[in-house]
């Protein structure tokens, strides 16, 4: 390797050694980093849950998505969901279009008071099975922004926060006493 042209060759040979996802292919992907990113969420939110236990909130990740590009709102557990989500995904890898949807994070406490925390979460497209980041989720409560999966623990970070200021805005109140 003494010539740098080799070095240069070695970086592209690596960098397109996947081949660009096409038809069914990227579509199924498409599907699939959707199913990730929800996944993703509500397993980085059942540990939120864990470490909150004396605080003794409720959180979930709501049921119902919104599709930005029609404001089309489902049930991410039904049926119609998966078959929504297999259109959805064809027409992006036929033609492009936003990959964009609104969620919400459910917080309930130890009252029963209950708060939404609005998301934004856009898709990545994928460029093939190197298992990196699926979607990008922004927390409208406080504008916080981070990929996933690559940083949970930013995610969860902005979770806690956004419970924060439910808490200073009185919506919600920990169970556990102040020290």
């Amino acid at each position: 390797m003494s010539d740098p042209d080799d070095l240069f060759e070695m970086y592209r040979n690596d960098r397109g050694g996947a081949a660009a996802l096409k038809g069914d292919a990227l579509a199924h992907a498409i599907a699939d980093n959707v199913r990730r990113t929800f996944a993703t969420m509500e397993k980085l939110v059942a540990e939120v849950v864990q470490v909150l236990a004396q605080a003794r909130y409720a959180i979930r990740v709501g049921p119902t998505v919104t599709d930005r590009a029609t404001y089309v709102r489902l049930d991410r557990t039904s049926e119609s969901f998966r078959d929504y989500l297999r259109m959805w995904s064809q027409q992006r890898a036929e033609g492009g279009g936003g990959m964009h949807w609104e969620a919400q994070i459910l917080v309930t406490d130890h009252r029963r008071a209950s708060a939404e925390i609005g998301l934004g979460v856009t898709i990545e497209r994928p460029v093939g099975a190197d298992g990196g980041d699926v979607a990008f989720v922004e927390f409208w409560t406080t504008g916080q922004g981070m990929p996933l999966p690559s940083e949970g623990r930013a995610f969860q970070r902005a979770l806690v926060a956004s419970i924060v200021r439910l808490e200073e805005a009185g919506t919600l109140r920990s169970a556990k006493p102040k020290a």
